[in-house]
């Protein structure tokens, strides 16, 4: 599978998982909305069966009840079927719609519907009845009052409290496993992603690891004959005399650029164990600045530790180059470059700042990668090697761009136990 492939399918497997996930929710949550749509329909039935039912109750209760009825004979009758859902009982006049008696706590508001209609809130039910099965039966006509009034009843059915509170359950539990599932697809979709990312990484590295292989072999091969090579160009130099040893000194100027590169090779390469010992910051930016140009760095070690528990001949060579490239960046311009070296937490942390134009949009990246530079006659190999070593030390080395302009680069390194005496 090609690389492109391998990015096209990680996406696919990660992205997809969301997808799903995200369906698999919205299915959830419209089998719940389906769900509650048809509670509202069974509702209806239940309404109308447990209503007829409990109105019939009332009925028969007014039959045996001496007239005219009071408050407190329907008070009566609401105690009587409260257990049944019965909350309001009220008898009204059938002219006006004035009420004759009630009992109970109205739950829905007037004006009353007429008889044969059903107003539902919520969970309160409201039903009216025109009293014709109390009118039909024998002798109603001289025992009850000429202007038949209408009866009116709220209720609110136990089955409905039990329905409700299931599909609320069902809706819990539907909810939650619908974030149960997004939130895997998105920890799956993370996964993959940091997976691919280690692959790539890992290829990354095993090239990496060939090409310092070939690189070692590469540059051991060539030092004894670039060495060689600079020997003789410089004996011939010193028996030449005119254009020719103009000629010589340029050979000999080409030999020693060769005889640096197999060096930075090799420097990139060592794998060799560090050589721990103490190193006092003086000594190390000392050691780091004998080939450079001192008087263009200015140097601060006043909140520096005593000692660096480090390889010194490594973390110097990470140093210079650092150094080097903030002198690259700065040429041309007054301020010097600064290198400050202090204590911060467990950890000592070593800042080099120049002033020059700061790190491109995107270096970032890319900017500890081997062999890349944006210098034309640069290796790309001295950040590379810097973060290596600093890396090999448990340390982190950084790059940004300061606020007040200029690169910033910080190693950061945690201290270890102090030697008896610093080198």
């Amino acid at each position: 599978m090609s690389e492109r492939q391998h990015r096209r399918w990680s996406w696919w497997v990660a992205k997809g998982a969301v997808a799903m996930a995200t369906l698999a929710a919205f299915s959830l949550a419209l089998t719940v909305l389906l769900a509650w749509r048809a509670l509202d329909g069974a509702a209806d039935v239940v309404i109308r069966g447990d209503g007829e039912a409990l109105t019939g109750a009332v009925i028969v209760d007014l039959w045996q009840t001496q007239w005219p009825v009071t408050s407190e004979s329907l008070a009566v009758m609401l105690a009587k079927h409260k257990a049944e859902g019965l909350r309001y009982v009220a008898l009204v006049d059938g002219r006006d719609h004035h009420v004759l008696a009630e009992s109970g706590t109205a739950a829905i508001a007037r004006p009353f519907e007429l008889p044969g209609e059903v107003d539902r809130r919520g969970r309160s039910v409201r039903l009216v009845d025109a009293l014709a099965r109390l009118y039909a039966r024998p002798g109603a006509s001289q025992r009850f009052p000429a202007q038949r009034p209408y009866l009116v009843v709220e209720l609110e059915p136990p089955v409905m409290d039990q329905l409700q509170n299931d599909l609320t359950w069902i809706s819990v539990v539907a909810a939650v496993a619908a974030l149960v599932l997004v939130g895997f697809a998105f920890a799956w979709s993370t996964t993959m992603s940091r997976l691919s990312a280690f692959q790539q990484q890992a290829e990354s590295e095993r090239r990496l690891v060939a090409l310092g292989r070939a690189t070692s072999v590469l540059a051991h091969e060539l030092r004894n004959p670039i060495a060689a090579l600079k020997g003789h160009a410089q004996l011939l130099q010193e028996d030449l005399s005119g254009p020719a040893q103009g000629k010589a000194e340029r050979v000999v100027d080409l030999a020693a650029r060769l005889e640096r590169l197999t060096t930075v090779l090799l420097d990139f390469v060592r794998e060799a164990p560090l050589d721990v010992h103490a190193v006092t910051p003086a000594h190390l930016v000392e050691r780091a600045l004998p080939t450079l140009p001192a008087e263009r760095v200015r140097v601060d070690l006043s909140g520096a530790p005593d000692v660096l528990e480090v390889d010194g001949e490594r973390l110097r060579l990470a140093l210079r180059n650092i150094i080097q490239n903030a002198l690259q960046a700065s040429e041309g311009r007054a301020e010097p470059v600064e290198v400050r070296i202090h204590k911060r937490a467990r950890d000592a942390v070593i800042e080099v700042r120049d002033h020059g134009p700061g790190l491109a949009p995107g270096a970032l990246v890319h900017m500890f990668d081997p062999f890349v530079t944006t210098k034309a006659k640069g290796t790309g190999l001295g950040l590379s090697i810097a973060r290596r070593i600093v890396e090999q030390h448990g340390g982190t080395l950084t790059g940004e761009t300061h606020g007040e302009g200029g690169a910033l680069f910080r190693i950061v390194l945690p201290t270890r136990q102090k030697a008896e005496s610093p080198a």
